[in-house]
């Protein structure tokens, strides 16, 4: 079939860059594929084009996609543009899945029996978390565990050395030992987590040349969807699998690339041709999405990064509404303005945020007006996080004084000079005598002296407390109990604490804000209304979507763009390019409508904002 009549047998509507991508089968090829220019489209084509033009076997055309969810996706879409019968025999698989393939293969040739597969992340946690008491001596949140696999899924992904791990902490504890222990167990339980499919997987490859030839001889033509979400070690797997022939067929935006945090590796785009002598690049910079205005912006915007290939966002839609700032007070004020504006909303509008935690105060504002909402992807790692956990502790130990259990996970966050041995002393003697624990420690001989004066301010502060308005308590915990210098030097995000404070300004008792943090918990994991026309979610989630208006909210210097420096010493990662990407990811969600919130508030600057909206000269 010539291309002209497959076009029009399957009444398919490619502009010129689309359908030179579609043909160029053989070779590295990269489409860099900016929002809303139809990348899907031509991917899924691509793989028509082979079978029905160029007529290539189903099982030698493998696609990859980033999730379990877009693969089974592209399937539907190619069988709905093909038919299901040209949909027979061909692979859409994740990476990981890929993956799982090769090592099962090994197993057969080599006789080996691979190790079980921690197939649900409740077991993986379990692990985590007896690793963490064992080390730490404390239990692990669900939050803590969240932040360990993080961790260690970048640095499988990123192909780390243990030199690397060094420096880096998750939630103030040193990753080095941990990720050590981890390993060690899985290796002594004969178990594999998920990233280690890309590890085995990889070795294998390298290692067996008769398993990587018969990948090779199976898989001839190999079509990579979402590339610059794709990591270090998966774009090594990708060069092996591809070999001297190449057929490698990559589609992706540098731009667009925004899991850091997981090892994506956007420089593969950017060095494309390096890494593979002759490749092809297309663009696709025809926008189908955005109003004129939208799309100036964010090109404007976008175009300040070093590392990307020069394109432009070229409008196929015609004018819309200028973006535009909404100025509010402060961050409180900024909540209480976003539910009653979405008390009126009948137009489909996303408010979207860099993290969770932001959406926390705005679900307690939209839930006392009855304000319906979906909330995407939302969970409860804010609520169980060191942090939340910490500060609720300080408000419970204000509540019952005679707590030493709590006393003692705290003791060593009140920059109080209070000893070990002292603190386990009073907490002994409270649970003899039932008498308050920071008296107790006062009068203990054991306490250094400098220490004394310390202790008996802050029996004061947590007597004070319990008649303290919520925000209150909150103000003094961290600035005036010492909690907040423990915030700095263990790298912790004062945000959270920062939303507590938020959160407690509608509470009239510390009381009422602890039955209020349960009851947010249990909104937050609900997810809202499915029908509500107002949508709550990150710009991670949001990843892929569009919506007719869309307004970014807590826009400020610390919180969006984040403090990439902190960043760094938990995760091993600081890109302030990537928070500029997510900026620019959250812009080009809007098809109409584009706001951003701002603060007058000194102490909330937004850079990214300046940029955006200039002041006039």
């Amino acid at each position: 079939m010539e291309f002209t009549e497959f076009l029009n047998t399957y009444h398919l509507p490619l502009s010129s860059q689309q359908a030179a991508a579609v043909q160029a089968t053989e070779g590295p090829v990269l489409v860099l594929a900016v929002p809303g220019s139809g990348k899907t489209t031509v991917l899924v084509s691509r793989v028509g084009y082979l079978r029905l033009c160029r007529d290539v076997p189903a099982a030698q055309i493998l696609t990859m996609t980033y999730t379990v969810a877009a693969a089974r996706d592209m399937r539907a879409r190619f069988a709905a543009f093909f038919g299901p019968e040209a949909a027979e025999g061909l692979a859409f698989r994740t990476i990981n899945g890929v993956c799982s393939r090769i090592i099962l293969y090994y197993q057969r040739v080599m006789g080996r029996r691979s190790f079980d597969l921690l197939d649900t992340p409740a077991q993986q946690a379990a692990i985590l978390s007896e690793l963490f008491r064992a080390q730490t001596g404390e239990y692990a949140t669900e939050s803590t565990v969240k932040s360990l696999q993080t961790a260690i899924t970048y640095v499988k992904n990123q192909m780390l050395e243990p030199a690397d791990l060094e420096p880096m902490q998750v939630e103030g504890v040193k990753f080095a030992p941990f990720f050590r222990a981890y390993t060690q167990t899985l290796r002594d339980r004969r178990l594999m987590d998920y990233d280690d499919q890309l590890v085995y997987a990889h070795q294998i490859l390298r290692r067996c040349p008769q398993i990587l030839d018969a990948f090779r001889r199976q898989y001839r033509y190999l079509l990579v969807d979402e590339a610059q979400d794709t990591s270090r070690i998966q774009h090594a797997i990708l060069r092996l699998l591809a070999g001297d022939r190449a057929n490698l067929f990559l589609v992706g935006d540098e731009d667009q690339s925004i899991y850091g945090f997981r090892a994506a590796c956007p420089q593969t785009l950017t060095r494309f041709d390096a890494i593979y002598p002759g490749a092809q690049i297309f663009y696709l910079e025809d926008n189908y999405r955005s109003t004129r205005e939208i799309l100036s912006l964010a090109d404007r915007f976008i175009r300040k990064n070093r590392t990307r290939r020069p394109k432009t966002l070229r409008p196929t839609r015609g004018s819309g509404p200028q973006p535009r700032e909404i100025w509010v007070r402060d961050r409180l004020a900024q909540f209480h303005y976003l539910a009653k504006l979405a008390q009126s909303c009948e137009q489909e509008t996303a408010i979207l945020y860099r993290d969770n935690e932001s959406a926390i105060p705005l679900i307690d504002q939209m839930d006392r007006l009855g304000i319906p909402y979906r909330c995407r992807q939302m969970d409860g790692s804010f609520f169980s996080s060191r942090v939340v956990r910490d500060i609720t502790d300080f408000l419970r130990l204000s509540l019952d004084p005679a707590d030493g259990d709590r006393f003692l996970n705290l003791y060593y966050k009140m920059n109080a000079g209070i000893t070990r041995q002292a603190a386990q002393l009073a907490a002994a003697e409270c649970r003899r005598t039932g008498q308050p624990v920071l008296d107790l420690l006062a009068d203990l001989p054991a306490l250094p002296g400098y220490a004394r004066g310390r202790v008996r301010a802050l029996a004061t502060h947590f007597r004070n407390m319990r008649g303290d308005a919520a925000d209150r308590a909150v103000y003094r915990i961290v600035h005036f109990m010492g909690y907040g210098d423990y915030l700095e030097r263990s790298g912790l995000d004062a945000n959270k604490a920062a939303i507590l404070e938020i959160l407690g300004a509608a509470q009239p008792t510390i009381l009422r804000l602890l039955a209020r943090l349960a009851e947010l918990e249990a909104l937050a994991r609900a997810g809202g209304s499915d029908e509500a026309p107002v949508v709550l979610s990150t710009i991670h989630s949001s990843k892929g979507l569009e919506y007719d208006r869309v307004i970014l909210m807590d826009v400020a210097d610390g919180i969006f763009p984040r403090d990439t420096g902190r960043r760094a010493a938990s995760l091993g990662a600081d890109d302030p390019e990537e928070e500029r990407r997510l900026f620019y990811v959250a812009m080009t969600r809007a098809r109409e409508e584009l706001y951003v919130v701002r603060f007058r508030d000194a102490k909330l600057p937004s850079s990214f904002a300046r940029e955006l909206f200039p002041p006039a000269p």
